[in-house]
């Protein structure tokens, strides 16, 4: 998850999924010609919604380190998109309790599936005769292919210690997966998949993407609630832009060159070719180190939707480094931030001055491209 979400789990968020085992197989099998790559059957278990929770929770345990948590946790409440009060763990832990329905675990290579989620049905999707566990299950299943022939586990790794990087992995995980579920959903429908326009599709809001409005996602913070659904909506409009029809194989090619950033999910154009810039910090003390790491476009939109700026403030990202310190009054932080254009860095430092003026001890300097934000 990104998003701060673990990416060794490849969940399922919405709908509910009871389909036989025998079935499963089956959908796997269509699910890998229809990607057009090979598909070795997976274990799958059946279990109850309580059971898939619980199972997740011990994941999360596993998945969210303690220093990286912190960090993040800490980057999050000084930009004040997180309540102060809050805990990151405890968030996502509601968040995800409320809405998975099943689940493949790359690490022991098996697909849960959730016996009956007790919701009705989609109405769209009955009235189009198409069955919502098996479109849901190729999506799942999806994962599955994807871990056979890219093994997943080693991908989340190299983007582990990079918030950015692993929201971007997460998005071509995540969006190779969705197309493929609606890929699947339109043959079921008997509609030729030339005919539908996927990048629309993928360009839905990534709230929709959820597919439904659950307590806990209604009440979270803005920032969770678009870092749940990005990698659904954002991942569609990438992995369409890359496959261009049914050509699969730039996808496939995008998983030995994974997207670097969020400003490359967001403009799928820039993919290969426009790098993010590397950022060194100064040598600083402003408390204990909890860590550096990488906010990317996609945390910057979200400060700046918080904030009353349009998405225009977070365009232009070239690349950013920050470090969190936790001092004897509280978080303290340096975020430095570069830019591709004088613009860009000006209407970055607007937001910067806006958003961080409720502590006037905090300060934004801008010199050229670059952008120093001190929390102090």
């Amino acid at each position: 998850m990104l998003n701060w979400r673990p990416l060794a789990l490849c969940l399922l968020l919405f709908g509910g999924v009871s389909a036989q085992k025998d079935r499963i197989q089956e959908l796997g099998r269509q699910a890998a010609q229809m990607r057009n790559l090979s598909y070795t059957p997976v274990k799958a278990q059946a279990v109850s919604q309580k059971e898939c929770v619980a199972y997740l929770m011990r994941l999360l345990d596993e998945e969210m380190q303690p220093a990286q948590t912190n960090r993040r946790e800490g980057f999050l409440k000084l930009l004040g998109l997180m309540p102060e009060s809050a805990s990151l763990k405890k968030t996502y832990a509601e968040l995800y309790g409320e809405q998975v329905r099943g689940l493949y675990d790359p690490k022991q290579k098996r697909y849960l599936v959730v016996t009956s989620s007790g919701g009705a049905s989609d109405p769209m999707a009955a009235a189009m005769g198409l069955n919502m566990d098996d479109i849901l299950t190729v999506h799942e299943l999806g994962h599955a292919i994807q871990d056979q022939h890219f093994q997943l586990g080693s991908l989340t790794r190299q983007v582990a210690n990079n918030f950015d990087q692993e929201l971007a992995a997460s998005s071509l995980f995540e969006g190779d997966a969705s197309v493929l579920m609606f890929a699947f959903a339109l043959k079921a429908a008997g509609l030729d998949q030339a005919g539908v326009d996927m990048n629309a599709l993928g360009g839905m809001d990534s709230e929709q993407m959820m597919m439904g409005q659950t307590p806990a996602v209604a009440r979270a913070p803005r920032f969770f609630r678009e870092v749940l659904g990005f990698p659904y909506g954002q991942g569609m409009k990438f992995v369409s832009y890359l496959k261009r029809g049914k050509d699969w194989a730039p996808v496939d090619r995008a998983f030995a060159n994974l997207p670097e950033s969020s400003e490359q999910i967001i403009h799928p154009e820039k993919y290969l070719r426009d790098h993010p810039k590397p950022v060194q910090l100064e040598a600083t003390r402003l408390g204990t180190s909890l860590g550096q790491d990488t906010a990317g476009e996609f945390t910057i939109r979200c400060w700046a939707r918080e904030n009353g700026f349009g998405d225009e403030a977070a365009a232009g990202w070239g690349g950013d480094r920050y470090e969190i310190f936790r001092t004897s009054s509280g978080l303290a932080g340096l975020w430095v931030s570069s830019w591709d254009s004088d613009r860009d860095a000006q209407e970055f430092e607007k937001l910067a001055k806006k958003a961080t003026a409720r502590r006037p001890s905090n300060q934004v300097e801008r010199s050229g491209r670059e952008v120093t934000v001190r929390f102090l």
